[in-house]
């Protein structure tokens, strides 16, 4: 919070999205390297640390070409070096923390709070998904890195960034619609060229998991806890997406990519109110949730007419963000699992 106001400015050219901030990012990049230390030396904490770990042991079983070809190739892959380096679970948290961390600060870097921009993605995307849903967290920072500065003329590296992601969460590849709407609306062209390519990663990396992706998202009654919180939270600033779109000071690329996230969640919430898939749902929304890093962030610089506005905006945000963290400890049913926050070095053994 106090690096967010150290940030704290008004409006300036150099606050569109794609341009770096005048100001240095050392601050930035070392709370990234505490929470990604604080990531990847974690013990026993997330709701899928037993998951996680179960994989881990069977991946040691394997050879590398069994290993890549059961699970996540780049998932696989940093496990299975951890585990012929005899380190346990943690190197391999590690390494996903460090990729999901400063993949993140790629982003926030662009931004024209890069504090308050990290600070957004905290309660949520570090803490729930960070140290939660560990594959997860990495395609959604990987795909948040690709997104930092994309334009027209990035469209290519920009598909680059969804197939690194895709290696480490194959459904990370439903996103890439989204990210090439504002091509599909201007080009009939590359509109084919994007079809084209999605429907080729597609059968790539999840035409062999069709059928279980729709037993255990789809076809089964289980309904993810909490769902409905996960898609409401996405409903705030995809609202402020679209009301204020012309004020959010995003490039033309920009301004529809993240009107088509806006679209896309406010979908999901009638959704989620009427079907029993819930869990698919819920996972959908989680690759949602960079909508939130990239609007609400930028508030303090759409209505902000004085510094002292930006001020009060900024602390605005921090409270929300803040408020965020308190309620998902105090009532969410799974928060056990995250607390109390316990490091491998200590506890470990």
């Amino acid at each position: 919070m106090v690096a967010a106001f150290g940030y704290n400015r008004l409006a300036t050219p150099d606050a569109r999205s794609g341009s770096t901030p005048t100001r240095s990012l050392t601050v930035v990049y070392c709370l990234g390297l505490a929470t990604a230390l604080m990531i990847g030396l974690r013990f026993e904490v997330g709701g899928d640390w037993i998951p996680y770990l179960g994989i881990y042991d069977q991946i040691q079983l394997m050879d590398f070409s069994q290993a890549i070809m059961s699970y996540d190739p780049a998932y696989s892959a940093i496990v299975f070096i951890a585990g012929r380096l005899d380190s346990g679970i943690w190197l391999a948290n590690l390494a996903c923390g460090v990729i999901m961390t400063f993949s993140i600060i790629r982003f926030c870097s662009r931004q024209p709070n890069p504090a308050l921009t990290f600070l957004v993605a905290v309660p949520y995307l570090v803490i729930v998904v960070g140290m939660g849903y560990t594959r997860q967290a990495v395609a959604i920072g990987i795909l948040l890195a690709g997104l930092a500065d994309v334009d027209r003329q990035s469209t290519v590296k920009l598909i680059v960034y969804v197939f690194i992601a895709a290696l480490f969460h194959k459904t990370a590849l439903l996103v890439l619609p989204l990210i090439l709407a504002p091509v599909f609306r201007r080009s009939v062209l590359q509109s084919i060229f994007g079809v084209i390519v999605f429907v080729a990663l597609f059968f790539l990396f999840l035409r062999s998991q069709t059928d279980d992706l729709i037993n255990n998202y789809i076809d089964s009654d289980y309904a993810s806890s909490g769902a409905v919180v996960r898609v409401a939270m996405n409903i705030v600033p995809a609202v402020i997406a679209i009301v204020l779109r012309k004020k959010m000071r995003f490039s033309a690329y920009q301004d529809d990519m993240w009107t088509a996230f806006a679209v896309v969640a406010l979908l999901t919430l009638p959704l989620v109110l009427t079907v029993s898939f819930t869990t698919a749902i819920d996972r959908l929304a989680l690759f949602l949730i960079p909508l939130q890093i990239a609007i609400l962030p930028r508030l303090p610089y759409v209505f902000a007419g004085s510094r002292s506005l930006n001020a009060q905006l900024t602390l605005a945000v921090c409270a929300y963000s803040a408020s965020v963290q308190m309620v998902w400890l105090v009532f969410a049913t799974n928060a056990e699992f995250w607390l109390p926050y316990r490091a491998f070095f200590i506890n470990a053994g």
